[in-house]
């Protein structure tokens, strides 16, 4: 039995403000299965770009990569996977495995879970009788309409095949599969089960219409029919690899029958529209009208340019070849004025319009012209060449009387299409006299990219046979043979998305390796393929493409030979890694032994000597398990905290009470960062700060948390809003002066505006500035004067170093300040540890604000129950032990639900959910019996009202309600009240 994803990924592609867009759908035929099960991937992309692959890869529930493959999409969109066995120490573990398909920049996820329950394959005598059972069926099903002599051909060649042969399947798969040439009926592929059909169907339906339209042929569709008859046997009769690899090598058949190929054009994006029209529309001498840039700029203003996509895209393509015409059109010659008397005239009209549709229906004759104006400037070319002193040669003397001739017969054109009709011969002429160059650089350039030595050789022979052709149309069929050598490379190769993946694994392979002369090589071809990209992004020369080529087609044949030398990576080779890893891990055990001899009195010195021993033998114990790389990424890991930490025992070996850790060191520089905030806190104190003290001390004693728990992705963020709380409530007010002061990185300036309450306006007044930095030292003053009437600006270069800065503004006996921050760069680079205790802190302190806002008395009455939970969770939390912390949490989550109720004599209410569904119940003591309205309230841990449900109670005061409504993750509280009387229940959402 395998695993399916039925993907039906529709890529919408529109050049439009919002950028691409996708909608991905995931049909999830699966839940849970057995290890030694398989896995495989069918699916639909609804744009196909010829120049991507899709990618598919499967994470263990370690996020360990179990599978990764890659593969290219049929024309229509359709493509398949190889099977993935879920077995083996990588792909059989228990849990939850993650699965993600990536098109270019889109992606989707699904899941599935592998039981701990081994799978029992079926034994070839299952296969047979469920293989003869199907022929039976079939060959009843066609009696009525097949010749009787053909249906006792089947039944014999049923009956002669006997379940003890070897090849027996064999030979049914072959009898059913010459049935459904017989006589195939659409309903054949009803009987395939759902998790093939979508495949079968696909590929059935692609070969049909591959026929349709002429790209395949009768005889080759029936081979490739026939293979796809072969995988409905085989998936009939359940087993699913065979009905994968067959299944695979036909949608590779359909792909080589039917290759994608790059449009020669690319619609413009959304943005580049909007840039280009702004930058089209503000040149000089523009040939739009102001009514239509008036529409233009309402298209844009109202968002609705995606609607015009088309329209637009022909407006810029109109406008660059306008622009074109005016910059060219200035010769004198009798041909070139021609041309440049219609576009006068065309000019004038378009100046006319005054609508977009207008405007466009001129387009034809704007193409007309422009391609008429480039034919000009290739035969200029071509008479320049014949005509010049250093160019005469053999070959313009071949030239020449064809030029002659036909600059003769245009001599009488009056139109741009009498030129446009003789473009071919232009073009032959432009393509002769460029061939020469053309070869020679593209030799030159493939000797010094030591590019394959036979392609040279042709190259070269090609060169020597333009040298002694004797007439025009010689030259022509050197040119097309070259042309063709150049398509040929570019056929043979991969697309370039696919070569810079395919290479990128390889430099991945061998820096693991440390083969470093193959890392050489595939450095210069992912530098190659980078180049090739780059250049196709743009409008290439053809002698650049020539060179493209080459360069691509070196890389292409490099790769297999790259590939084979890294998969030659012996057992001998693996000893060689392996003990560079052991011996790294050994140096790493002397210096810490030794450390231990000298600092063994130094706090905390043998707690972190005997933590990195520990984990040196997790070292040895991954290369045990053949896990180089998880080995190897360790022991750098361990290396560079043993450099960190000793380094910090040296310089300062008694600076910390509980000795150094990497974390402990991080912990030290963050609670530098919030004493010096606190200590700048204190020195610049003022009235108005003090009814903001309170809250200033919250948020420090909540950032000194974070740091303990070593959160210290959410500690960042802490320091951040103290700093802007500092800015905004520490500063000296006073009524007289109103000024404000912000930094300008990119000029490093300040800049200061305000505005004085003078009493007398008329005279200028001096007022004195002083920066102060967080220490209270003078950083820098100045001296300026206000305006007669009292407003102030002043701009000055002020410090740039990271830190807040208390700038105070003295007039007469008048002082107000304010606080300048200049922030920290920050990296914002943390280690995965802090970022997998991130979210484990973050819900510890969710869970610790839910139990004050919704549990306090609960919770003194039951302290001695929770607080050594929640002591064990903070240790943990600082220790990094997450598999503690996660117990612990979970035990929190317990005490909550269990103590925390707010419980009453005469009210009850009971929550818990189920089955993705949340049931209350309770009940309310009244003194009348009738029934009432009555409304509980859903908070969850952040302490957020989530939900407010209306209930109604019988006459006693009962009430049940099960409400289908899912809650994300987390625990909850659902509150009854009921005049003035209120009771709790919690509840936990997994």
């Amino acid at each position: 039995m395998a695993i399916v994803l039925f993907l039906s990924v529709i890529l919408l592609i529109p050049s439009y403000a919002y950028g691409q867009t996708s909608t991905i759908t995931l049909l999830d035929t699966f839940g849970d299965y057995k290890k030694g099960e398989r896995i495989f991937i069918f699916g639909q992309v609804g744009q196909v770009s010829p120049d991507l692959s899709v990618v598919v890869q499967i994470t263990n529930p370690n996020g360990d990569l179990c599978q990764i493959q890659q593969v290219r999409p049929l024309s229509n969109g359709h493509f398949i996977t190889d099977t993935a066995p879920l077995s083996g120490r990588i792909c059989g573990l228990t849990g939850n495995y993650q699965v993600k398909v990536f098109y270019g920049e889109f992606t989707k996820a699904s899941t599935f879970q592998l039981l701990n329950e081994k799978y029992s394959e079926k034994s070839a005598l299952d296969y047979y009788d469920q293989g003869a059972n199907l022929i039976e069926t079939k060959i009843n099903s066609i009696k009525e309409l097949t010749s009787p002599n053909q249906i006792v051909e089947f039944e014999d060649r049923l009956s002669q095949t006997t379940s003890s042969s070897n090849d027996a399947v064999l030979k049914l798969k072959n009898v059913y599969a010459d049935l459904l040439v017989l006589h195939f009926d659409e309903s054949d592929t009803l009987d395939v089960g759902p998790k093939f059909r979508p495949a079968v169907q696909t590929a059935l339906e692609s070969t049909n219409y591959l026929v349709d339209v002429g790209i395949l042929d009768t005889a080759e569709a029936k081979k490739i029919d026939k293979q796809i008859f072969d995988a409905m046997f085989y998936s009939q009769i359940g087993d699913d690899k065979n009905t994968i690899g067959i299944l695979n090598d036909v949608y590779v058949q359909i792909i080589n029958a039917d290759p994608q190929k790059i449009p020669a054009q690319q619609s413009l994006t959304y943005e580049e529209l909007n840039s280009l029209l702004l930058n089209l529309m503000t040149k000089s001498n523009s040939i739009m009208s102001r009514p239509l840039q008036e529409q233009l700029g309402f298209i844009f203003a109202r968002g609705t340019g995606p609607i015009y996509s088309e329209e637009l895209n022909n407006l810029v393509d109109l406008l660059t070849k306008a622009r074109t015409l005016d910059a060219t059109l200035k010769s004198d010659a009798k041909l070139t004025s021609m041309i440049r008397a219609e576009w006068d005239v065309l000019r004038e009209s378009l100046l006319g319009k005054e609508s977009l549709e207008k405007f466009l229906e001129q387009k034809d004759r704007v193409d007309n012209l422009y391609a008429a104006t480039l034919l000009l400037r290739n035969l200029d070319k071509v008479g320049r060449f014949v005509s010049s002193d250093d160019q005469q040669s053999e070959l313009a003397t071949l030239i020449e009387p064809r030029l002659n001739d036909l600059l003769s017969r245009l001599g009488g054109a009056t139109s741009p299409d009498d030129i446009i009709s003789v473009k071919q011969e232009i073009l032959d002429m432009k393509n002769v006299i460029e061939i020469s160059s053309r070869i020679s650089s593209t030799i030159e350039f493939s000797k010094k990219n030591n590019a394959n030595p036979q392609l040279v050789d042709s190259f070269e022979s090609l060169l020597d046979q333009i040298k002694g052709a004797n007439s025009l149309n010689e030259i022509l069929s050197i040119v097309s043979e070259f042309d063709g050598t150049i398509n040929e490379l570019r056929e043979k190769r991969n697309p370039l998305s696919v070569m810079k993946f395919d290479y990128e694994k390889l430099k991945t392979k061998a820096e693991l390796q440390a083969d470093y002369e193959s890392l050489v090589t595939i450095n210069t071809a992912l530098k190659a393929i980078n180049t090739a990209i780059d250049l196709e992004k743009g409008n290439p020369s053809t002698n650049k493409i020539d060179k493209i080529e080459v360069l691509l087609s070196w890389a292409s044949a490099n790769e297999s030979q790259i590939q084979a030398k890294l998969d030659s990576y012996t057992k001998d080779a693996y000893k060689i890694r392996a003990s560079d890893i052991l011996q790294r891990a050994k140096s790493i055990e002397n210096l810490a032994e030794l450390g231990t001899t000298h600092n063994r009195f130094l706090p905390g010195y043998t707690d972190f000597t005997s933590s990195l021993k520990e984990r040196l033998g997790t070292v040895r114990n991954l290369v045990l398990k053949n896990d180089l790389d998880g080995a190897d990424n360790l022991v750098r890991k361990l290396s560079a905290e043993w450099q960190q930490v000793s380094k910090k025992y040296a310089d300062d070996p008694f600076g910390s009470d509980v000795g150094y850790t990497v974390d402990e060191i991080k912990r030290i520089e963050y609670r530098e960062k919030l004493a010096q905030l606190s200590a700048f806190a204190t020195r610049f104190h003022n009235a108005d700060f003090a009814e903001h003290s309170a809250e200033f001390e919250q948020l420090m004693q909540n950032a000194y948390d974070l740091v303990d728990y070593g959160n210290f992705v959410d500690a960042d963020v802490k320091i951040k809003a103290l700093r802007n709380f500092l800015s905004e409530n520490l500063v000296l007010h006073n009524k007289k002066i109103i000024f404000d002061i912000s930094y300008e990185p990119e000029k490093e300036i300040w800049v200061m505006s305000g505005a004085l309450d003078k009493q007398i306006m008329g005279a200028r007044q001096n007022l004195y500035l002083t920066v102060y930095d967080m220490d209270a030292n003078v950083h820098s003053t100045l001296k300026f004067s206000d305006t007669r009437q009292g407003e102030l600006f002043t701009q000055w270069y002020a410090p740039i170093e990271p830190g807040l800065y208390v700038v105070t503004l003295q007039w007469q006996d008048v002082q107000a300040s304010q606080i300048v921050d200049v922030p920290e760069k920050s990296s914002g680079v943390y280690d995965p540890d802090d970022l997998k205790n991130v979210d484990m802190a973050r819900e510890f302190e969710e869970l610790q604000s839910f139990i004050d806002t919704f549990g306090s008395s609960g919770y003194g009455a039951n302290a001695a129950k929770f607080d050594p939970v929640i002591s064990e969770i903070k240790t943990a939390l600082h220790n990094k032990d997450f598999s503690s912390a996660s117990a612990n949490l979970s035990e929190l989550r317990g005490l909550i639900e269990r103590y925390l109720p707010t419980r009453a004599p005469n009210a009850v209410i009971e929550a818990y959910v189920q089955d993705g569904k949340l049931y209350l119940s309770g009940a309310i003591q009244k003194t009348i019996a009738f029934s009432e309205d009555i409304y509980v309230d859903i908070y969850d841990q952040k302490g957020n009202r989530v939900d407010e449900i209306p209930l109604k109670d019988n006459a006693s005061g009962y009430f049940n309600q099960v409400i289908s409504k899912p809650y994300l993750a987390g625990t909850y509280v659902a509150q009854l009240e009921y005049h003035d009387l209120i009771v709790s229940d919690f509840f936990h959402v997994n």
